[in-house]
């Protein structure tokens, strides 16, 4: 049976539960927040529209529709085949809402057409399909989009065998959908929903185009049962109230249901408790847009013992012509989901293991005019030792919070997956019931990693942005693969024989250099035409054992139409 595909468009996949568990970030609409680390676009939600002035019933919608052209050369840092990447994807995405008096609200989102690639592509009787069988005479495109697949005739277990190729595509994805109102006391929102408002490490909602290089996918959702209020508005005569949902002291309580294994079975289902506290300010003192917020999450399943919590928070502010803001996110807690599944690889027996994992970043901005100074640092733990009595302790960045263009978000991507691919294909063999080496799939986040960003930007003309940065980044503990690292596992006491990164290499901490650009023009408020550009001076990190890397470019053109 082989393994289940890892898409171009990196989309999450049923994976290990403690790998995630920092993707339930407290958060909710109540307020939005000024993110020194995101792109205000779009700057406001849409405006209410009703059919008659006196009428109840209010709607609000937004509607985008994006091309994106890649190409990549080389991909594959190594290899003398298959070795680059050219594809044209797009996606439609339609947002909607419907309300009595603003006050009861059923929202939802629907992806269209993500990340279908342009042409009918495939071979016949196999699947995608091809509307013909012959290229020269299609005259329809298909449904198909680039993902992990095993090379015809090549075994399975091993990374190697792997390489783009495709796969059909879903023409309709439902991201959220929920209800909401707003009661006496404070907000109850239910249904599949954003995991958290904006572009943190941890969580991102995917909404709008925030991210100061690429783009963003589905972004992260739950379904979670939400409770938002102004505990202090309570106190205070009707009169003094302050109803408003940009300023003032939240309070945050959520329910996420996350996993039901067996609907007979409540032991293997996977729940998920949230706790928040925000405050938000337009002026404290000298500080203006001022919030802060402090955050506790706590993850179980009686299936494998599953406890994990997970703790944070955000503060950012602006001083004159600078922007602040820091982040940072911490896990602990225990699993033996993970231990039990690699033990098929290498037979050890299978430990409840400690999960303790960091996630932070801080940005400094200046902003003037005409130019902008920019500078990020970003840091995700990890984990050299694949050994499944060590520690849990890689920390990974949401999937659209982009660091970059190259390195991390697809060279590191394209290894990793080709890894975890022959993984789940190796576990699947040996009959293991669960495949958290999925996990091992970067998906295109910084993780395992400390990375210093200074970025400009100059505006010479209205509408015209130009934009570049250098990123450096180093591995807080030497890049390995699992996989290939288990098989070769020697009987050395403290594993250090035949542990190799995902190319074979000796495992090593500097990623490399890389060089990003961004050109977008901008029309009439609702069309943005942007062409980026990265060079990449890769690392030890990324090389073989030959401790060969070649130099990778990338260049992106993107057209995107906003309603």
């Amino acid at each position: 049976m082989p393994p289940t595909p890892a898409k171009h468009t990196r989309r999450p996949g049923r994976v290990s539960a403690v790998l995630l568990v920092a993707a339930s970030l407290a958060g909710s609409t109540v307020a939005g927040a000024t993110e020194p680390w995101s792109d205000a676009d779009p700057a406001a939600r849409p405006a209410r529209a009703t059919l008659s002035p006196d009428s109840h019933i209010g709607f609000r919608g937004a509607a985008e529709y994006r091309v994106n052209a890649l190409s990549i050369t080389p991909l594959d840092l190594q290899s003398t085949t298959d070795r680059n990447l050219q594809i044209i994807e797009q996606r439609l995405r339609l947002d909607g809402a419907v309300d009595y008096d603003d006050k009861v609200h059923v929202v939802a989102s629907v992806d269209l057409l993500d990340g279908v690639l342009w042409g009918d592509n495939g071979t016949l009787g196999s699947s995608p399909q091809p509307t013909s069988g012959a290229a020269v005479t299609t005259d329809n495109p298909n449904l198909s989009t680039a993902c992990i697949t095993l090379r015809p005739g090549a075994p399975a277990t091993e990374a190697a065998s792997y390489h783009y190729g495709l796969c059909a595509a879903d023409p309709v994805f439902v991201r959220r959908a929920y209800g909401d109102v707003m009661t006496p006391i404070g907000l109850l929102r239910v249904g599949r929903q954003a995991m958290t408002d904006g572009a943190s490490i941890a969580a991102n909602d995917g909404d709008g185009r925030k991210n100061r290089f690429g783009i963003a996918g589905r972004g992260n959702s739950a379904d979670r049962i939400l409770f938002a209020t102004k505990p202090l508005e309570a106190f205070k005569r009707p009169t003094r109230r302050d109803l408003t949902l940009d300023k003032g002291l939240f309070l945050i309580l959520a329910y996420d249901r996350l996993v039901t294994e067996d609907p007979m079975q409540y032991a293997s289902d996977l729940h998920n408790v949230i706790a928040a506290v925000r405050y938000r300010a337009a002026s404290l003192g000298r500080a203006r847009d001022f919030e802060a917020q402090v955050f506790t999450a706590y993850r179980f399943s009686s299936d494998y013992s599953t406890e994990v919590d997970a703790f944070g928070g955000r503060l950012s502010t602006r001083l004159g012509d600078f922007t602040l803001g820091a982040e940072a996110t911490g896990v602990l807690g225990s699993t033996s989901e993970v231990s039990q599944a690699l033990s098929f690889i290498n037979n050890d027996p299978a430990v409840p293991q400690t999960v303790r994992a960091v996630g932070a970043r801080g940005v400094a901005r200046w902003d003037r005019e005409k130019v902008s100074l920019y500078f990020e640092t970003d840091y995700a733990s990890g984990n050299g030792n694949p050994n499944q009595s060590a520690p849990l302790t890689q920390f990974r960045f949401a999937q659209d919070t982009n660091v970059g263009l190259l390195m991390f978000k697809e060279v590191l991507a394209y290894q990793s997956a080709r890894s975890a691919a022959a993984g789940v294909a190796l576990l699947q063999q040996l009959g293991a019931k669960d495949f958290p080496v999925q996990a091992i799939s970067t998906n295109g986040s910084f993780t395992n990693a400390f990375a210093l960003f200074p970025q400009i930007d100059v505006h010479p003309v209205k509408n015209l942005l130009l934009r570049g940065g250098l990123l450096v980044a180093w591995a807080p503990a030497a890049v390995v693969d699992p996989i290939v690292s288990l098989q070769h596992k020697s009987d050395a006491p403290h594993f250090t024989n035949g542990i190799v990164n995902y190319v074979g290499g000796a495992p090593d901490r500097f990623y490399g250099a890389e060089l990003d650009g961004r050109v977008q023009y901008r029309l009439f408020d609702h069309f943005a035409a942007d062409l980026e550009g990265a060079i990449l001076f890769p690392g030890s990190a990324l090389a073989d054992a030959n401790g060969d890397a070649v130099r990778s470019f990338l260049v992106q053109a993107r057209g995107t139409f906003f309603l």
